[in-house]
């Protein structure tokens, strides 16, 4: 009985709240995003939260944000913000311009606001990536159904390159029609009607394809050993992206598998959506950012047993990362439509 009292009042004496540090935390400008060769420079802007003590975790959208764009050159590139549906969301805001980011130069982004002062970054865009699927198969790895993707990387050995291979799976809707009564129908409306029409090899039919700016992460299985995901993760844990320096194959065509998966892991997975792998050739700066957050477990944040990950942007005076990219992709339909 005196064990079991000893015990409670052990566990009532754990349960204290333990208030913060009383320390002066800050917010600062947050920038993320990339900035991709032959495509339009886009990042999203926001604010980080203020960890101090009596502060609540509440996260707010950053308005009357300047942004400049300056290239090697030091000419200036317009870029303006704006809002759009992920922004109440993600509480940030796009910034983009028309123009394209370009092979081998240097940009430095400037954002400005009249509380959190000047925060800036500069992005080294790396030479053109040569790089190609070679084949795919489906299959298991692990016990998950798989998309085996062969790629091979023509590195050109002057320069240390850095690679990352990630798929990501593109939102999308399908929208089916058939000819009735010589107007279009839409076949939800009255798929009955269809499947008769169907069956007798009459039906006439057309169908709308819609793709979204909304994407799902399709985690990555590797078994090569030069990945750095080997090292950080081991052999069967699913990573987010997988990570390649030239170090052993410099100068060399090399080949690699990834194994892309294809069992959904949320009810938002099961959107209908086409899976698009990116092949990447990406700034060292950058490299080392996404090495970081392949180990950081957002899991760890809620015990004292996790070992803390230190991850280190290119945003001076800010936080946040724009990486520098040369990329190739792949696309390939997930889902069969049952029309």
């Amino acid at each position: 009985m005196g064990l079991c009292s000893m015990a409670i009042a052990g566990m009532a004496a754990c349960s204290k709240e333990l208030d913060l540090p009383n320390v002066s935390g800050e917010k600062k400008i947050a920038l993320i995003g990339e900035f991709v060769a032959g495509d339009s420079f886009y990042l999203r802007a926001g604010q980080s939260v203020a960890m101090k003590s009596g502060s609540g975790l509440r996260f707010q959208l950053l308005n009357g944000l300047q942004m400049t764009l300056q290239d090697s050159n030091g000419s200036f590139i317009n870029i303006y913000g704006y809002n759009d549906t992920f922004s109440q969301r993600m509480y940030t805001l796009p910034f983009s311009s028309s123009q394209s980011a370009k092979h081998g130069n240097v940009y430095v982004i400037t954002a400005t606001h009249p509380d959190l002062g000047t925060a800036s970054a500069k992005v080294s865009i790396p030479s053109p990536i040569d790089a190609l699927v070679t084949d795919t198969v489906t299959g298991l790895y692990n016990t998950e159904r798989v998309l085996k993707v062969k790629v091979m990387l023509k590195d050109n050995g002057t320069t240390t390159d850095y690679y990352v291979i990630e798929a990501l799976k593109q939102k999308m809707n399908v929208t089916g029609y058939f000819m009735n009564n010589g107007a279009w129908q839409k076949i939800e409306d009255n798929r009955p009607l269809y499947e008769e029409q169907k069956a007798a090899g009459t039906a006439v039919t057309k169908f709308d394809t819609a793709y979204y700016r909304d994407y799902v992460r399709q985690p990555v299985y590797t078994a090569d050993v030069n990945a750095e995901n080997i090292n950080d993760v081991g052999l069967f844990n699913k990573s987010r992206r997988v990570l390649l320096k030239d170090v052993r194959f410099s100068g060399s065509v090399y080949e690699t598998d990834v194994y892309v998966t294809q069992t959904a892991d949320s009810l938002y997975d099961y959107a209908k959506g086409r899976v698009i792998v990116y092949i990447k050739s990406v700034s060292a700066d950058y490299f080392k950012f996404l090495k970081s957050y392949e180990t950081y477990d957002p899991a760890i944040g809620f015990t004292t047993f996790g070992q803390p990950v230190q991850i280190e942007g290119n945003v001076v005076n800010g936080m946040g990362m724009i990486g520098g990219v040369s990329q190739v992709k792949y696309t390939y339909l997930k889902d069969n439509w049952n029309y």
